[in-house]
């Protein structure tokens, strides 16, 4: 912008030195504003008259009045149809090319924006990277969108391991971040690299209403000194490996859609992971996961897991659904346990108000997890792949053995018939922490509502209800529709007033039945 107050000053000392004759105003551009001779002259009072624009004049007030220059606040407009030689700074006059935007974003003072044009496209020729120190919590620097709201998204297009948005600070530096990301699109033509890439040394990074197809991995952390990244109400989908991989201190993935995201049984959705130092107050929160690592048609790995050293994990309020019977063993719901070669522990875990429809295998597990609260999912087996609801320890431990652990007022519904089958599966030392569960199986002899170290023992019925002769086909069938219409928002019908009425309405009469036995004999 000081190139141009430089070159249209003239025009406006002209202007008004001719004030009675008044200034023309015929059409300029910036590049013939460039152009014009800016001597003031009395010989050229005649020219710069007739060829002076009160267009550009009026857009020089706008830009000065929208971009004050004393304190930055300065936006920078971006468009495939601009140019790159423009100044940047009038949305009739954009930069050109992804390469300037992002280059621009990493130089520009604190408080200053990017702005992408909605329905432009934009490929990337030129590796790039972002770090700014200028950017900070207090003065973020944003990169987004402007245009029509009814456009696209601006979409950025990446080929072979190109990665869109990679964020660094520099060693020995002090942290860079207090970046504002959103409402973009990121494309990958040909399923590598990442979507997103944040290595060492960020904080203070907010990614919002992004569009991530087609990389590799939608979304990966994959630095020691990361904090406070949040990545809330977007959508990661057809990634070749991991829809997000990664977690890090203070850090929040909130109200996504993740969906078909991953190949084999090391593929998942979100894959939370430590990078040898712990993660603390990591936060998984209202998120929608769907077709986790499929494979032959049917999901085959975790949709949600965490391997490495967490301390006070939260998962909570997540919707993860598969199709019925389009599901795997391998397919679990969300587990938290050991993968490393390292040891690994989970201090204080919290699993609720989850919704998990149709996984295989194990619903909820946690491994090494010292510390634990599970209470108020729902779990729901359509298609009998389903073995244990709950289970913990989920798989063979590290040095740190799971202890402290509540399961609590979760409801679990079971149609497994062919194997050992359980609501809860626990150590014989968790089960006094198990209470107020509402589990539902068929009539069957291998189902157990809650199993202690892998025995055939029914116990669970002194403390929890346990429905091991329920007729559940139609019960089920009529939730999961009922949870389906409701939408993919899971705090719509989170926990369930919707779950307790349909469950206590079809089990009630013969639970009166039950007691009345009890009570003749």
């Amino acid at each position: 912008m000081e190139d141009l107050k430089i070159k249209i000053l003239p025009i406006v000392l002209a202007c008004l030195a001719v004030i009675m004759l008044g200034c023309s105003s015929g059409e300029l551009n910036e590049k013939s504003v460039r152009s014009t001779n800016t001597s003031t002259d009395q010989n050229n009072v005649k020219v710069v008259s007739l060829g002076a624009d009160l267009g550009v004049i009026k857009r020089m007030n706008t830009e000065l009045s929208s971009n004050p220059p004393a304190a930055g606040g300065k936006n920078y407009y971006v468009c495939d149809t601009g140019d790159d030689e423009n100044s940047g700074l009038s949305k009739d006059y954009p930069f050109l090319s992804y390469e300037k935007a992002i280059s621009t974003f990493s130089s520009m003072p604190g408080g200053d924006s990017v702005l992408l044009c909605r329905g432009g496209k934009f490929p990337i020729t030129t590796f790039k990277q972002i770090s700014n120190a200028s950017c900070s919590l207090t003065s973020k620097c944003t990169l987004g969108d402007y245009g029509d709201a009814n456009a696209d998204r601006p979409l950025i297009t990446a080929k072979n391991y190109a990665t869109p948005l990679r964020f660094y600070g520099p060693g020995n530096k002090p942290m860079t971040g207090g970046y504002v990301i959103k409402n973009i699109g990121l494309l990958s033509e040909g399923k590598k690299g990442a979507g997103i890439f944040i290595y060492e040394r960020v904080s203070d990074l907010l990614l919002e209403n992004l569009h991530i197809d087609g990389f590799n991995i939608g979304m990966q952390i994959a630095g020691k000194v990361i904090n406070n990244v949040t990545l809330k109400n977007s959508t990661i989908k057809n990634s070749a490996s991991q829809g997000i991989l990664g977690a890090c201190d203070d850090c929040l993935y909130e109200g996504n859609t993740l969906v078909s995201n991953g190949y084999g049984v090391f593929d998942h959705n979100i894959y939370l992971s430590s990078v040898g130092d712990v993660v603390e107050n990591m936060t998984v929160r209202g998120n929608t996961l769907y077709k986790s690592s499929i494979q032959d048609g049917k999901c085959n790995g975790v949709s949600l897991v965490a391997h490495g050293k967490f301390k006070n994990l939260t998962i909570e309020s997540n919707f993860i659904k598969e199709d019925r019977e389009a599901v795997k063993g391998a397919c679990y719901g969300i587990s938290i346990d050991p993968g490393y070669a390292y040891e690994e522990y989970f201090k204080n875990v919290v699993i609720r108000g989850n919704i998990l429809l149709n996984v295989g295998g194990n619903g909820i597990g946690c491994a090494s997890c010292d510390g634990a609260l599970i209470e108020n999912n729902t779990i729901i087996d359509q298609g009998s792949v389903l073995v244990h609801g709950i289970s913990v320890p989920v798989r063979t431990e590290d040095a740190v053995k799971s202890a402290n652990i509540t399961i609590r007022e979760n409801y679990i519904y079971l149609t497994k018939n062919w194997n050992p089958t359980s609501g809860v599966r626990v150590n014989k030392q968790d089960l006094s922490a198990v209470e107020n569960n509402n589990i539902y199986l068929e009539d069957y002899p291998l189902g157990v509502c809650v199993r202690v170290e892998d025995e055939d023992i029914n116990v669970g019925s002194v403390r929890n209800k346990c429905a091991d002769n329920a007729s559940v086909s139609d019960t089920i069938n009529g939730l999961v529709k009922e949870i389906l219409s409701k939408g993919s928002t899971p705090s719509a019908f989170m926990v369930s007033d919707l779950v307790k009425g349909r469950l206590e309405t079809e089990t009630e009469t013969e639970t009166e039945t039950e007691t009345e036995t009890e009570t003749e004999t």
